[in-house]
């Protein structure tokens, strides 16, 4: 019975050069080994297969279907090989004080992040990432996210009332829900937060009347200040950096509704930094009190 021969990191070097180059004499010189060797690695590898990945006319070399396919799968594994060896060498070298957080969007309680983490452990790097991709490539220690990530470890990081925020003269203590279709309203432009209160006004059928979104929380709190319209605001996350003593909040319905964030990161051994970095951070928004802004 004839030997199968295994696929090696060394014929996917080999191929991807020579489909870069379209010639095995360039991609020899360029690699520094031999020609023959070059051939000799791509036909095991078309073997392995059961398919030609170049026709050859002469010395021309044209990629067949099947070789332009597996190029772009090898291609795209080498590029996700190179990034995680450059991660490892960074994480390495800051010799585990460097933190990173990832965020599908800025919030407001990466202010006081920053502050109570330098504060505490002024050593540690602390750096941010904001992407909106699940598959992101990149090396971080923590999420925030508005929902627990499948196949990692969340932990309930802040549970916040939203209320219904409005200038200082209206009255009204409690909002129906169906009162806010009648409303002017300004809403987030598009964020996680923005998803959480469409997703909760959907599901109460209400179709409020929007007349500005904007992603600036104080222009927000401003114009509904003057009375100009309403707007939704998490009752703790936006005390950071917004002055909400202007404006008058307001339960919605009897019960209120809440959002959430959690702390979501991979499963596995952690560093000692990575538990204390998140032993303070869920600290942190435990204590926060609703003493901060009380509703109207």
């Amino acid at each position: 019975m004839k030997e199968v021969t295994k696929i090696n990191l060394t014929q996917l070097k080999y191929f991807t050069e020579v489909v870069k180059t379209m010639n095995m004499t360039k991609a020899a010189t360029k690699l520094h080994v031999a020609q023959p060797s070059i051939s000799r690695s791509i036909r095991e590898l078309e073997n392995e297969l059961g398919v030609s990945l170049f026709i050859r006319q002469g010395k021309k070399l044209i990629l067949t279907a099947q070789g332009n396919y597996f190029f772009t799968v090898v291609n795209r594994s080498f590029n996700q090989l190179r990034l995680a060896k450059e991660n490892v060498k960074a994480i390495h070298s800051l010799n585990n004080k460097k933190i990173t957080i990832k965020m599908c969007e800025t919030t407001p309680l990466l202010v006081s992040f920053l502050k109570i983490i330098h504060h505490k452990y002024p050593q540690i790097n602390l750096q941010f990432i904001q992407s909106k991709i699940d598959n992101d490539p990149r090396h971080y220690d923590f999420q925030l996210v508005p929902l627990p990530v499948p196949e990692q470890h969340n932990e309930l990081l802040l549970s916040e009332e939203v209320f219904l925020a409005t200038s200082k003269e209206n009255p009204h203590s409690t909002f129906q829900l169906e009162r806010i279709n009648q409303l002017p309203l300004i809403e987030m432009n598009e964020s996680p937060f923005a998803d959480f209160i469409q997703r909760f006004l959907s599901a109460q059928r209400i179709d409020p009347q929007v007349v500005l979104r904007t992603g600036d929380r104080n222009l927000m709190i401003n114009l509904v200040a003057q009375g100009y319209a309403s707007c939704f605001v998490p009752e703790l996350s936006w005390n950071c950096t917004t002055n909400l003593k202007k404006i008058s909040l307001h339960r919605i319905g009897k019960n209120g509704f809440h959002r959430r964030i959690y702390l979501s990161y991979p499963y596995g051994p952690r560093t000692s930094i990575q538990e204390q970095v998140a032993t303070l951070l869920l600290n942190y928004c435990h204590s926060l009190k609703k003493d901060i802004v009380s509703p109207s």
